[in-house]
């Protein structure tokens, strides 16, 4: 009996090493694929006279461009003082906090979806005026 729990006993101890280096492996892996993710490439509007801007394009509520699968960063400047604005991706069920001030930043992170189409995109609180068209190609 005694040499059964002697052997029972070194087993654990054999296996302590084994499972160890499998801990070690595997925590690695996490760690080289959380390295290997892309950074999400960062879009900023603003929100001006009733419609979105992006950069210095004049163009109001431009088409933005994304490639399926891309990670996106959308950020929205409120620029219209007294006027409380957002962005929603509707389709995507993607959308950012309301702001209500000229300063301040909201921001939504979206994986472009798999399937190339036209996503619209808007302020929830004003959609007649302010949308636009997120293609992903």
């Amino acid at each position: 009996m005694t040499e059964l729990i002697r052997k029972l006993s070194r087993r654990p101890r054999a296996l302590l090493a084994p499972l160890l280096s499998l801990a070690v492996i595997a925590l690695a892996g996490l760690a080289i694929r959380a390295a290997a993710r892309p950074e999400a490439r960062t879009i900023a509007l603003e929100a001006r006279d009733m419609a979105f801007y992006a950069g210095t394009d004049p163009t109001p509520n431009p088409t933005l461009v994304a490639e399926r699968g891309e990670l996106l960063r959308l950020e929205l400047r409120n620029r219209d003082r007294g006027m409380a604005h957002d962005l929603a991706v509707p389709a995507l069920e993607r959308h950012t906090g309301v702001s209500q001030s000229p300063e301040e930043i909201v921001a939504l992170e979206l994986r472009a979806p798999d399937e190339p189409g036209d996503y619209a995109y808007v302020c929830s609180l004003h959609s007649r005026m302010m949308r636009g068209t997120l293609t992903v190609r």
